[in-house]
């Protein structure tokens, strides 16, 4: 009676099916032989799994960081500059006006004067222009080059030309919007549905850098702010005026209100200049610090290598 192989006493809440099962699963698994099995655990754990491995594929990690390119700084410079001058047009635009308003109120205006100051104002008004169109090749190409740093310093991939591409196409929506949208509209209704476009179309350079700065672990809190100053001043363009959208034919008796207008505009553009910077340089920054950390990662493995 010994002899007789008896099957198992079956489990609380099993079936014999789930016996069977059971059994055959276990007779079809490796067995490691007694002291292996810290090899077998060993080997197990360090194969790395399908997410890790799709990742890093994917991200394309580097064993090694690589130094970033120069001439971040230099366009970041050039960039602040360029603002700069731009909040001076501003501030000059608001004199010109405030003089010919208080020169109204005390004696009257001559027309000789006025031809003259507007002459001026058409000066600065044509200066903006061309100084509005250099500074958006430049940060194109300071954004297209911190995109390619990042990759170097940190191995995590972004396109280049995605978030270059990113901020020429959100100003051109933003443009677009104003004047299809918000300049023809009659209503209320019809102009705040435009500057929400607007406020759409200049999310998507801050995105694109969001990426960036989140790959470089960057500050992103004056990136936000640059926004958020921008969307305000792009409120105050579209709807007070600004040194670009002033018309010679504006009433003498609004030149004091027009003024204050400017010089509004040109504080927003002084906050918006420093925001900028400050995110650009956070970007810079960031970047510099995650290639150190790597490269002295990088050096400690080789010295331990060495040493062993």
């Amino acid at each position: 009676m010994s002899d007789v192989p008896q099957s198992p006493a079956p489990r609380f809440g099993s079936t014999r099916k789930k016996d069977e099962a059971r059994s055959s699963i276990t007779r079809n698994m490796v067995t490691p032989a007694p002291g292996e099995q810290g090899d077998v655990a060993a080997v197990i754990s360090s194969k790395p799994s399908l997410r890790a491995r799709f990742d890093r594929s994917q991200h394309g990690e580097l064993t090694a960081a690589r130094v970033p390119y120069p001439g971040c700084s230099v366009l970041r410079l050039i960039i602040s500059i360029l603002l700069s001058v731009l909040c001076l047009l501003a501030v000059g635009g608001a004199i010109l006006v405030l003089l010919l308003w208080q020169q109204e109120r005390s004696a009257g205006v001559l027309s000789s004067q006025l031809d003259r100051t507007w002459e001026w104002f058409d000066v600065l008004r044509r200066t903006e222009r061309v100084v509005v169109f250099a500074v958006v090749p430049i940060a194109t190409a300071w954004v297209a080059l911190s995109t390619v740093n990042v990759f170097r310093a940190t191995g995590k991939r972004r396109s280049p030309i995605v978030a270059a591409a990113s901020l020429p196409l959100g100003l051109l929506g933003v443009w677009a919007a104003g004047a299809r949208v918000v300049a023809e509209s009659d209503d209320v209704a019809g102009k705040a549905s435009g500057f929400v476009l607007q406020a759409v179309f200049l999310a998507i350079p801050l995105l694109a850098l969001e990426r960036v700065a989140h790959a470089g672990d960057a500050r992103h809190g004056p990136l936000r702010a640059s926004y958020l100053i921008s969307l305000v001043y792009l409120a105050h363009l579209q709807f007070l005026g600004a040194l670009s959208t002033v018309e010679q034919s504006t009433a003498a008796e609004d030149w004091g209100r027009l003024a204050s207008y400017l010089l509004i505009g040109g504080l927003l553009q002084v906050l918006g200049a420093l925001a900028i910077n400050e995110a650009a340089r956070a970007i810079e920054d960031g970047t510099e610090n995650r290639f150190q950390l790597r490269q002295r990662f990088s050096e400690s493995l080789l010295a331990q290598v060495g040493l062993t």
